[in-house]
């Protein structure tokens, strides 16, 4: 199911508010220009049909990427990226879910590079950070600096690894975290799609359960928002103020709009309503199995 889409002028892949509340799970995507940059580089997608997921033969699939490259080449990437992910994994025969979703990044990856010769895009490229849901499970491919966090009652835990100079210097420990919000090299990214044609996909998988969700996001929002934001954004869900994670989105977003970000903003937020497998054809195929007692 794609985004729900507007470009006004000038503002590259537009605004994204897009939402569902599904048996299972409830989801939104939504992404803003921000207030400095002319241009929407990042985008946004979701695979997550309406129908019952009994007849899925696949998991859902949400998608975040961070293009960057310049005028038209960031938001291109970014996009082209997405939208080779999700034809990749809607299209080809399933096969276990992190197999699929590292095919599905690689080829990302190869169609971003032969779209970098192109003349007005040499050099462009994007991160990419996707999720799905397999019986129990979280599967989270990412390449570059977009994250993902799982939120479980108070605690907010950040599932990828940054692929930045800063992050590697912080793993280190040349530097503290104090040093890295303000060192130079905070945006030079290690690893991206469409660097190179041989992309190494960082794949970590996660159990979840009943209550827990689930945030995309680019460097856009979690630069100037917290953990402890985050989780305290997401815990209202299901309040008369934020029915659905639709405006637990929004919240995040204008929240990062608000503290000044300097950046494109984009979230994507899924909260898990069942204990039952994601999709429940999984509950029958050999690569989705349910956790033992």
């Amino acid at each position: 199911m794609p985004p729900s889409v507007t470009e006004p002028s000038g503002a590259g892949n537009g605004l994204i508010d897009h939402h569902a509340v599904l048996a299972k799970l409830a989801w939104a995507a939504v992404s803003h220009p921000g207030e400095v940059r002319p241009h929407n580089e990042d985008f946004a997608a979701v695979f997550a049909p309406t129908t019952p997921d009994d007849s899925w033969d696949r998991g859902p699939l949400f998608v975040v990427a961070d293009g960057m490259g310049g005028h038209a080449a960031g938001e291109v990437a970014s996009r082209l990226a997405t939208e080779t992910l999700l034809a990749s994994w809607t299209t080809v025969s399933p096969a276990a879910p992190a197999v699929a979703l590292r095919n599905g990044v690689r080829a990302a990856n190869t169609a971003v590079c032969d779209a970098g010769t192109e003349t007005g895009r040499r050099g462009m490229g994007t991160t990419l950070c996707a999720l799905t849901l397999a019986g129990n499970e979280a599967i989270v491919a990412n390449v570059g600096d977009s994250r993902a966090y799982r939120v479980r009652s108070d605690e907010c835990v950040q599932l990828t690894a940054d692929h930045s100079r800063v992050a590697d210097m912080l793993r280190m420990r040349m530097i503290t975290p104090e040093q890295a919000v303000n060192h130079p090299a905070r945006s030079m990214l290690t690893r991206s799609l469409g660097a190179e044609l041989l992309v190494q996909v960082d794949v970590v998988k996660e159990s979840i359960r009943k209550g827990d969700v689930l945030v995309l996001c680019s460097d856009g929002l979690w630069d100037v928002i917290a953990r402890t934001d985050i989780a305290e954004a997401v815990n209202a869900i299901g309040t008369p103020a934020v029915p659905t994670p639709r405006e637990a989105a929004r919240s995040l977003v204008d929240t990062a709009l608000k503290r000044g970000t300097a950046d494109n903003v984009t979230a994507v937020v899924v909260r898990i309503t069942s204990d039952r497998p994601i999709p429940a054809a999984g509950g029958r195929r050999l690569f989705f199995r349910r956790p033992k007692a």
